[in-house]
Formats: C-alpha cells, sequence, structure tokens
C-alpha cells in the first residue's frame, strides 16, 4: 500500500482529513480494485487523523476483505445495518467519519453529484497533487507495465502478420488482437482497440468498421493490454503493398517522433517534448494535420499525468511512463500516426517498443 503518500501530502497542505473517490486512486493507495458501475455503488477511501478507512457497497464487502487486510473496512446498505454495515448511502457513511470542516478532495475524479454532497466544508482540491503523486512510479509498477507491454506486442505482431498476408477488415483484425492479448495474459485492455484503414485513419479514434484493406492503403493499429490493472499504449502505421505518398508523410511523422523522444529526459518541460515534434511536422507544411497533443501519461488509467501538450506545464520527472505519438490526418485520404511508450530516464529514455518502426 502507499497510504503513506497521501499521509505526506496531507501534512504539506496542513490537512487532517480527506475523501478519495477515484477508483484508480483507491487502487493505487490501498490495492483495492473496484470498478464502479452507478452512483449507488461508489467507493470511498477516508483518511482522517492518521487513520484510513474503505467505505464500499455491502455487496462488495466480502471482496474488499479478501483484498485489503492492513486497514478499516466499511460497508453501507440501503436496507442492513449492523457491525461494520452502515444503513443509508455512502455520503451517510462517509458523514460519520468527518469531524473536520476542512477536508481534502480529488475535485476532478469526484462526480458532481458526490461534490454538491460536501459543499458545506471547505475543500481542498487535490487532483493535481494527487495526479503527481501517481505520475512516478515506483519498480513494481515499471516492471507491469513493461508486461503489458510485452502482450500489447505480441498482439501487434499478429496484427502485422495479418494485414500484410490476407485480406481482413477492421471489425475482425481487432477481434483478433483483442482474443491475443486475452490468451497472453491480459485481464483487460487499457483502451478499446483502433484499426482504421485507408480514409478511416484520418480518424484519430475511429471505431473499426466492416471494410477491408487493399493494396497500397495503409491501416493505424492503436492498441494497449491492461496487466495487473497497469497499462500500456502503442500505435503503429502499417502499409499493404505501395503507396509513395504515405511513406513520404509516414517518415516525416517518424522523424518528428524520433526528435521528441530524443528530447525526453528528467528535468526537461513537456511542452518542449511537444514542441520537438510539432517543429518537425510544421516544417514539413502540415502543421495543421497534427490535431492533437504529442503524448501522456500512462500507468492505472491509460491517460493520466502529464499531459504532452503545448501547454502543458509539467516537468519529466525519472520514472514517469509516458507516450510519444505525433500524427498527421489528411481527411478523405488516409492518417499516419507512431506511438511508442517510454519510461523517463536521467538520461537517455527507455523506450518501449512493440514493432520495428520502418515502413
Amino acid at each position: 500500500m502507499r497510504l503513506h503518500k497521501l499521509k505526506e501530502l496531507l501534512e504539506v497542505k496542513g490537512l487532517k482529513c480527506a475523501i478519495i473517490t477515484s477508483p484508480a486512486s483507491i487502487f493505487y493507495l490501498t490495492g483495492y480494485d473496484y470498478i464502479t458501475t452507478d452512483i449507488g455503488n461508489f467507493v470511498a477511501l477516508i483518511y482522517c487523523d492518521g487513520i484510513a478507512t474503505l467505505i464500499v457497497p455491502l455487496l462488495e464487502l466480502y471482496r474488499a476483505q479478501d483484498k485489503v487486510k492492513e486497514i478499516d473496512l466499511v460497508a453501507y446498505s440501503t436496507t442492513l445495518e449492523g457491525e461494520k454495515i452502515i444503513k443509508g448511502s455512502l455520503k451517510d457513511a462517509i458523514l460519520n467519519f468527518i469531524k473536520e470542516n476542512k477536508i481534502g478532495l480529488d475535485i476532478q475524479n469526484t462526480s458532481s453529484i458526490f461534490y454538491n454532497y460536501f459543499s458545506k466544508f471547505e475543500i481542498i482540491d487535490l487532483s493535481k497533487d494527487i495526479s503527481i503523486m501517481r505520475s512516478v512510479k515506483d519498480q513494481e509498477e515499471l516492471e507491469l507495465i513493461k508486461r503489458a507491454g510485452d502482450i500489447t506486442t505480441a498482439a501487434m505482431k499478429i496484427a502485422q502478420d495479418k494485414l500484410t498476408n490476407s485480406e481482413i477488415s477492421e471489425k475482425y483484425l481487432a477481434g483478433i488482437i483483442d482474443m491475443t492479448m486475452r490468451t497472453e495474459g491480459a485481464e483487460d485492455y487499457a483502451f478499446p482497440s483502433i484499426v482504421a484503414f485507408a480514409e478511416n485513419s484520418a480518424f484519430p479514434h475511429h471505431i473499426p468498421s466492416d471494410k477491408v484493406i487493399k493494396e497500397g492503403q495503409n491501416a493505424v493499429v492503436d492498441i494497449g493490454a491492461r496487466y495487473e490493472k497497469y497499462c500500456f499504449d502503442s500505435t503503429r502505421t502499417f502499409l499493404k503493398g505501395e503507396n509513395s505518398e504515405i511513406k513520404k508523410i509516414y517518415e516525416i511523422v517518424l522523424q518528428a517522433q524520433l526528435e521528441a523522444i530524443d528530447k525526453v529526459k528528467e528535468g526537461v518541460k513537456a511542452s518542449e517534448v511537444d514542441l520537438a515534434a510539432r517543429r518537425v511536422i510544421e516544417k514539413a507544411g502540415y502543421g495543421k494535420h497534427f490535431i492533437h497533443s504529442t503524448g501522456h501519461g500512462v500507468g492505472i488509467e491509460v491517460h493520466e499525468y502529464p499531459s504532452i501538450s503545448p501547454t502543458s506545464d509539467a516537468e519529466l520527472k525519472e520514472n514517469m511512463v509516458i507516450t510519444i505519438e505525433p500524427g498527421i490526418y489528411l481527411k478523405n485520404k488516409f492518417g499516419i500516426r507512431i506511438e511508442d511508450t517510454v519510461i523517463v530516464t536521467k538520461r537517455k529514455p527507455i523506450v518501449l517498443e512493440t514493432t520495428f518502426k520502418y515502413l
């Protein structure tokens, strides 16, 4: 467990009490991995005066007891009450533990309904502090991300083989990718797999369709496995046959990606990494076709702090895990994106490649 980090944060902020409701942050701090399904089944971690209490719906109590051994557990139920079971809603349960008027809250990951429950308190926003806390990975986290990368690599290699040696639709290839990640050990996918052929690849977040790839067309494959709750993210652009225009744009994007990666090290501003990629694409005359940020943090969630964007105020730190994924998108023609997950070090970054990047 990493509750000591929350304790240290509260000491710095001069707070005695915090409410954490983000499933990802609760897992990070306690090891309890619950996916919320609706507002009636939310979970909360209460940390007050040095004591941590995990509050869960009654249907999760046995599972929580199995997962969490070192902190207090309380359940809530609308119909039952008893030892360690509070009758009422999550809000009712939380109010049993809040003795301070001033509380820390992860506002960014708190629903507006939940936030309004506690408007009578003086609320101190801990969102950015917790995001920064989670952004620097320990060795265990790095190993889990690498394992998720190995699984993703296996799926990406099969995708490349299928695209090269057969006619296949976006949906069918996405299915093969997902099945491969599962059979290789993934518990889930970090995000819905993106497979986009030809003109569909100009949509960065395309949903796979029945479109079949043809000779001379490209395929953007953006996938990631989730392994023991940690995510991976990789994109490759493949070409079936020959197409000189696609190769030309591909080389520009690849150069942008390589220059951005070369910029990655501790102490560098995330905005400078973004600028390194953006300059290459702008110099080539395609600046208006690079329509998203250069990357993002990766961890328990596939999109975490820091943003690798022009407006980011983040400074890279050793053992942050980020993506570098520039792209060029030409509407009604094609899009090109190349993405690697990268570990920040004091010097040269560690690039967790999935497949060879040259067409």
